[in-house]
């Protein structure tokens, strides 16, 4: 039989390691439970006991995710939303974030930025049990802004994409979804969530990602306003003679080179994972 000694480093780290994942698997496993009362209308329920419960897990996505769940103020929920977007893109509840935002610019009347808004749910997260609802407010979107061809021709790079949909390619419109897809277009908690490996202890920033280096600060003014509109906290630094562009506020570098890689993948921007001073 093995024996564990106190001198040894790798069986302490691996019990440390263990004794985090059963901590955080547990933290997970409260606020889905707390998000899945709220769904149902239990507020009172779901934030009880709310300072306590961040104060064991801040900086939680989740926990950020059901905040904006019982916000009663459309436009502070959206804030919230928009904030687990930037600094959680591995969270499994980043797509339902991205979809909400969308719905609720598009109630405004805010069509164009509801539709950039939704494309990013098949971009980002093409396998989001979430397509369905989001592809289709997106061609509504479109529509009703007046952008009818823009419209038809997303129809067919879907209509490509997700055979299962059934689009108009003439009107530009997603007309159905067979009843067993239908099912899994909403999201269901327990279901469709994954758990996030998020650790129990206060996490500030930690990470960031350095996407590019100017001599002209136009250029760098330019590349932040190309990823205004995909909720990234932005920042120039001027170093020696260059304008380096910055997207803060990650909490891990797993996050920071999550989010770097969809921008590589969809926008072609390269990106390099730095340390958050």
């Amino acid at each position: 039989m093995a024996i564990l000694s106190k001198h040894s480093p790798s069986a302490c780290q691996t019990l440390l390691g263990l004794a985090l994942m059963v901590s955080t698997l547990g933290a997970q496993a409260e606020i889905e439970a707390r998000i899945q009362l709220a769904l149902e209308g239990k507020l009172a329920q779901a934030t009880a006991g709310w300072e306590q419960l961040q104060a064991r897990y801040p900086n939680n996505g989740s926990l950020l995710y059901l905040e904006a769940l019982v916000k009663s103020d459309g436009d502070e929920a959206v804030t919230l939303y928009r904030r687990l977007i930037q600094l959680h893109p591995s969270s499994p509840y980043a797509d339902d974030a991205m979809l909400k935002v969308g719905e609720y610019l598009y109630a405004r009347g805010l069509y164009t930025q509801s539709a950039r808004q939704l494309k990013q749910i098949p971009v980002h997260y093409p396998r989001s049990d979430l397509i369905y609802p989001s592809i289709r407010m997106f061609l509504n979107a479109m529509l009703v802004s007046g952008e009818k061809d823009t419209a038809r021709f997303y129809a067919q790079v879907f209509s490509r994409k997700y055979p299962d949909i059934v689009f108009d390619l003439k009107t530009g419109r997603a007309v159905s979804i067979p009843p067993e897809l239908k099912k899994k277009s909403a999201p269901v908690p327990g279901s469709r969530r994954t758990t996030e490996a998020r650790p129990a202890g206060r996490q500030p920033e930690v990470a960031r990602l350095q996407l590019g280096a100017f001599v002209d600060r136009a250029n760098a003014l330019r590349l932040i306003r190309q990823l205004e509109s995909l909720n990234y906290q932005m920042r120039i630094d001027k170093r020696r003679n260059m304008y380096v562009v910055t997207a803060v506020g990650f909490i891990s570098e797993r996050d920071a080179r999550v989010a770097g890689q969809l921008l590589k993948d969809n926008y072609g921007i390269d990106f390099l994972v730095v340390k958050a001073p």
